[in-house]
């Protein structure tokens, strides 16, 4: 028979169930969109339904399974969205899943001097995406739910516990928390004392690649699984994605998704004074990564296609942009700016008045991939004063660089090669791949470039940068 890992990836905007073999060829791949649920009762709050999404990551195993009788299962490894929980009660019992969408803690940010305190303990902003103020607004606005709580994980460690009945919360997660202090590499009384969180809600830690336990049996058997099929921790789904590229100290690692983090790997703990930046655990223990990130940016495309371009592909959709020689139009729908900490919340197209008779629906698709283009740039730029860009190139994964128009517009705005490899656009399960064979004895073979885009001398492009940074400046009012 020939071997496989299954390996299931909770996203923000989709979930997948894959079945691959050790090189990272796919199987079977089934994947469905995240379905989430609003709480009227507790403002931003958003949750989602953690028994419906078990079972139909359950459903797609099973058919997975049956399509693949001559594939034997190796292991199986989970990794999701960053910043998500699931809250579990005395009885084992998962009560609700809390998703990096939801803001039902955005009363309890933190600023000031407590601000500097908390960043310098754990990289992170206090803001409300991160896990702990998620557990704030539940404590607070649902205090008799809260009783019931017993324990919290991440939602890539959930998956484990509900298959092994081993409780764990892998690193790269539990730094999405705000109750892990990263330089200490362990759980922070102080932190949980500050936020009100008992320590004895915090799972033991565990490390990425390691084997959590065997599936149990009544899944084993549910499953048609192999028994004593083990469980390997995944972790961060952004870490895993930068993992399948195969990257160097120091490189710098665009992960262009929904959102768009921007990577370098540093060999320690740094911290920037002016707090422009997260500083990430890496899956990789002794590394860490300096962030920056564009915010939403392939969800805006998404959007746009399915408002205007129903019936279209993207490829049909980027021919007809590249074909423009002028274009007409400036998009700025950015919601956030690592370096002054802020979210923005307006955006728009800016169009020539009288309606240009020479403009084109094209023009628009041009404009957001120009807008994702330059959102990013700006928060290169930003890494780039943080700790300097040395290197002659940048490293792209994730669905975003599936594009035709994006690395080419990278390429001119960073000044730099974007190196693209084999395995990009499933960059996060081939990182989970990487992760099962090291866990397993197996050699990750090295995954060669398969695009290099480099750079031209397009002082138009610097020209349509600036107008769309004043543009964006201005609907903002910054």
């Amino acid at each position: 028979m020939n071997e496989g890992y299954l390996l299931i990836d909770i996203g923000t905007g989709n979930y997948r169930v894959c079945l691959m073999d050790m090189d990272g060829k796919e199987y079977s791949l089934y994947r469905k969109d995240m379905v989430y649920e609003k709480d009227d009762l507790v403002d931003d709050a958003t949750s989602f339904n953690h028994d419906k999404l078990l079972k139909e990551i359950n459903d797609m195993i099973k058919v997975i399974i049956y399509e693949n009788p001559n594939v034997l299962i190796s292991a199986i490894l989970s990794t999701s969205q960053r910043q998500g929980v699931v809250l579990i009660d005395s009885k084992g019992k998962a009560i609700t899943g809390l998703p990096n969408i939801d803001s039902r803690g955005a009363k309890w940010e933190v600023t000031g001097n407590d601000f500097n305190y908390i960043y310098e303990k754990t990289g992170r902003w206090p803001r409300k995406n991160f896990s702990v103020m998620k557990l704030k607004g539940y404590q607070e606005k649902q205090p008799n739910l809260w009783k019931q709580v017993t324990a919290f994980t991440s939602i890539s460690d959930w998956i484990g516990y509900e298959l092994t009945g081993e409780l764990a919360y892998e690193y790269t997660q539990a730094s999405e928390t705000l109750l892990f202090d990263i330089k200490k590499n362990n759980w922070s009384s102080e932190l949980c004392n500050y936020f009100d969180i008992k320590m004895d809600l915090l799972p033991g830690l565990k490390q990425s690649g390691s084997v959590l336990g065997n599936i149990k049996n009544d899944y084993s058997k549910d499953l048609n699984l192999p028994k004593r099929t083990p469980f390997i921790i995944g972790g961060a789904d952004t870490q895993l994605a930068l993992k399948a590229t195969q990257p160097d100290l120091g490189d710098v690692v665009i992960v262009s998704g929904t959102t768009t983090p921007i990577l370098q790997i540093v060999d320690n703990y740094y911290t920037d004074t002016k707090a422009r930046c997260w500083i990430n655990k890496h899956i990789e223990n002794d590394n860490f990564l300096v962030e920056t990130n564009a915010a939403v940016t392939g969800l805006n495309y998404q959007r746009l296609k399915t408002l205007f371009f129903p019936d279209r592909s993207y490829e049909e959709m980027e021919d007809e942009a590249l074909a423009l020689k002028t274009p007409n139009s400036i998009a700025s729908f950015s919601t956030a700016v690592s370096d002054k900490q802020m979210r923005l919340s307006t955006g728009g197209f800016l169009l020539e008045a009288p309606f240009n008779q020479s403009m084109r629906i094209s023009d628009l698709v041009f404009a957001l991939l120009f807008d994702i283009a330059s959102n990013i740039k700006y928060h290169f730029d930003v890494l780039n004063k943080i700790i300097p860009v040395e290197k002659d190139y940048v490293i792209g994964c994730s669905g975003g660089f599936q594009s035709k128009v994006l690395p080419r517009l990278l390429a001119d705005l960073l000044n730099k090669k974007i190196i693209i490899k084999e395995g990009y656009s499933q960059a996060t399960l081939l990182g989970g791949v990487f992760i099962c064979n090291e866990t397993l004895g197996e050699s990750n073979k090295q995954k060669q470039s398969i695009k290099v885009f480099n750079p031209s001398d397009n002082q138009h492009l610097n020209e349509l940068y600036n107008k769309w940074l004043e543009f964006r400046n201005k609907i903002n009012n910054i």
